[in-house]
């Protein structure tokens, strides 16, 4: 799975995720307490900088982005992210039987 299909699988995934969380008022399993308006904001800001197969056309600052990195329009969402994300993109990828390698 290329960067940009993996960004796009994981944003819509946590928008499931996170409407979940609001609705029964409950944070994801691996969470360390209950304070599920924090997991929510956390899940957010995680994929907020993931690359998405909308950003490939017109003129988004993501699109520039994109060119810089052509090679990983993952990696900077990446590196930014903690280790809680990194297992999280990680996990919910494999949970879905996809292969993808993320950025060295």
């Amino acid at each position: 799975m290329d960067d940009l299909s993996a960004g796009s699988f994981l944003k819509n995934l946590a928008i499931l995720e996170i409407r979940a969380m609001a609705r029964r008022t409950k944070p994801l399993e691996f969470w360390p307490d209950d304070d599920y308006t924090a997991c929510i904001a956390w899940l957010a800001d995680l994929c907020h900088n993931m690359p998405d197969l909308s950003r490939r056309g017109g003129g988004s600052r993501g699109v520039l982005r994109l060119r810089r990195d052509q090679g990983r329009p993952f990696r900077h969402a990446w590196q930014a992210a903690d280790s809680m994300g990194r297992h999280w993109i990680v996990d919910r990828l494999k949970r879905e039987g996809l292969a993808w390698d993320p950025p060295a």
